[in-house]
């Protein structure tokens, strides 16, 4: 499915969401029910102006834009041409340093070009606070004026899943907010075609914590939120099986009617239950067709992964493979 560029996921639209479950099809059922949480309102924060309606985030019901994160040493070509269908999106990391900064731009003309949708990220040069304060806006307009003019629709995170580095002075959970209303107004005077979306933890969310507030991590302004969700179990570790959609409903109910970016999931393949895995990325996909999410990017790496790869493989890489050169999958005009 081609869309025109003007048509990309208007900005602050997005199909109803359902909150019915959806649990993986294959022979490992789900853990145990957890403990819930009911969502607080997101207290009222200043307006920002309105990004000009040309961004991600307007999808036909049931459609999205599907593809993946590769390593940087394995070619994205390549596997393309295993895949026999090119990614929809491609999912890049960047570091803050100018040449970087750089090379992103690259990356997003490149996947323009290329018939992919860039779902880029990078982290700040400083503390969130001071992005927040403007110490940052040359930086920033560094990247979002010439990707205003790349001729296309980009997905911008500034500091995914930044729960692991808060703490700090400066980088406390309403820093963070701060500096993505700041980034949300540049983008929209800069680049309108490019949308800042926060991609958040799935452990935020999980009911079973008590440490944290996932209402303070929310970003009212953003037109779309951005979730990580993996299946935690590994032949050795132990832990729960669990679906995407389990998971994903823990934070939809605080997300709302916002649509949903799928930064990162992922899923290891049980090798006494062969094809489960692949079940895993079929109902992954039918629970975010039937559900808020305009985006999804798998992690098929093995960085950063010590508990065993996120690579896709055998049945599972062929189920990717379906799923990728399916109707309802989005690619820019």
């Amino acid at each position: 499915m081609v869309i025109a560029r003007r048509d990309l996921l208007r900005l602050g639209a997005a199909a109803a969401a359902s909150v019915a479950l959806s649990s993986c099809s294959g022979e490992r059922p789900d853990s145990a029910a957890v403990p819930t949480r009911t969502p607080r309102p997101t207290p009222a924060t200043p307006a920002v102006p309105t990004p000009v309606a040309t961004g991600p985030a307007h999808l036909p019901p049931g459609s999205l834009y599907f593809g993946a994160a590769l390593p940087y040493h394995r070619s994205l070509d390549a596997w393309e041409r295993d895949l026999g269908t090119p990614l929809a999106l491609n999912r890049s990391y960047f570091h803050p340093e100018r040449n970087d900064s750089a090379n992103l731009v690259r990356r997003c003309r490149d996947d323009l070009s290329r018939g992919r949708l860039p779902h880029v990220s990078t982290k700040a040069p400083t503390t969130w606070r001071r992005v927040a304060d403007g110490e940052a806006d040359d930086w920033l307009s560094g990247m979002f004026r010439p990707l205003g003019e790349a001729g296309g629709a980009v997905i911008f995170t500034l500091h995914h899943e930044p729960e692991n580095d808060a703490g700090g002075p400066g980088m406390l959970p309403v820093d963070f907010v701060a500096m993505q209303r700041r980034a949300i107004e540049q983008a929209a005077g800069m680049a309108p075609e490019v949308t800042v979306v926060p991609v958040l933890q799935h452990w935020t969310f999980d009911p079973v914590r008590d440490d944290i507030d996932p209402a303070t991590w929310l970003v009212p302004e953003a037109s779309v939120m951005g979730l990580d969700i993996y299946n935690p179990w590994s032949p050795t570790n132990g832990k729960p099986w669990r679906s995407f959609g389990s998971k994903a409903d823990e934070a939809l109910a605080w997300l709302g009617d916002t649509p949903i970016a799928i930064g990162e999931y992922g899923c290891r393949e049980d090798p006494d239950n062969p094809g489960l895995a692949a079940e895993w990325l079929r109902d992954a996909a039918l629970f975010a067709r039937e559900h808020n999410i305009v985006s999804m990017s798998y992690y098929n790496s093995d960085l950063n992964s010590p508990e065993g790869s996120w690579e896709l493989r055998g049945s599972a890489e062929h189920a990717f493979a379906d799923l990728l050169a399916s109707d309802w999958v989005v690619r820019p005009a």
